[in-house]
């Protein structure tokens, strides 16, 4: 693994265990309840839900509730974790634009995958490795 890919798992295992994101509580108490590390739910739970969106003949039914559930559960369950009202109107006139268009879309190999990976991206923190990762990666393919 590159210095980059390091700091984008380094980053991610921070999430993962920083008690002050929602999910991060929630995982936790979650792997209490089973007796499962909290890095190995997570990882299992994310394996999962791409398993499923890859094998289920109807995937957007799954992906789109997902996405419409993040942020409820966010806004109403969560209140001292919800989004700011300008990343909310972009999240949901995004999420518009592509439910107007999944059926066509869908079509993409693993559109389903790369339209959850999108949407999960405008609740990260700005400021992540993930993006210098990405923007890294495809810079070296445009090289080539």
């Amino acid at each position: 693994m590159s210095k980059s890919e390091l700091e984008v798992q380094a980053w991610f295992i921070s999430l993962i265990h920083d008690q002050k994101y929602p999910t991060a509580r929630w995982a936790k108490r979650f792997s209490e309840i089973v007796g499962v590390e909290v890095e190995l739910l997570i990882k299992g739970t994310i394996m999962f839900i791409l398993a499923l969106l890859v094998v289920l003949k109807e995937p957007h039914y799954l992906a789109n509730s997902l996405l419409v559930a993040a942020p409820i559960v966010l806004t109403y369950c969560e209140p001292s974790e919800r989004l700011s009202s300008g990343i909310m109107f972009i999240y949901w006139t995004l999420f518009g634009f592509f439910v107007l268009f999944d059926r066509i879309l869908e079509y993409i190999p693993l559109y389903y995958i790369f339209k959850l990976a999108v949407f999960i991206g405008l609740f990260l923190p700005p400021s992540n490795p993930t993006i210098e990762l990405i923007h890294n990666k495809v810079k070296n393919v445009q090289e080539k």
